[in-house]
């Protein structure tokens, strides 16, 4: 993927990507049954992704949480808070 230097009037960039046929095929039915175009349906599909990847960051989520429980007053503030805010779904 390169970037163009060349700027449009709303501060957005021109990126230039390659693919296939077969994957212009399936972006171009997709945008078309969306009734949108090729490039709105391609910024969402990009900025799904990175946002899921963003959240998918183990790093980042603890030091998300790290934060959230260090602003507390008390080290049982913060005991309460992780038991109160705890998502023990999909744990064994």
């Amino acid at each position: 993927m390169s970037y163009k230097r060349r700027r449009s009037a709303q501060g957005s960039t021109v990126v230039t990507l390659r693919v296939p046929d077969s994957l212009n095929r399936s972006i171009e039915r997709a945008a078309r049954r969306g009734r949108r175009s090729k490039s709105e349906l391609l910024r969402e599909i990009l900025e799904r992704g990175l946002r899921e990847q963003d959240a998918a960051d183990p790093a980042a989520e603890a030091r998300r949480q790290s934060l959230l429980v260090s602003g507390k007053a008390s080290e049982r503030e913060a005991l309460a808070f992780i038991e109160r805010s705890g998502d023990a779904r999909g744990w064994r």
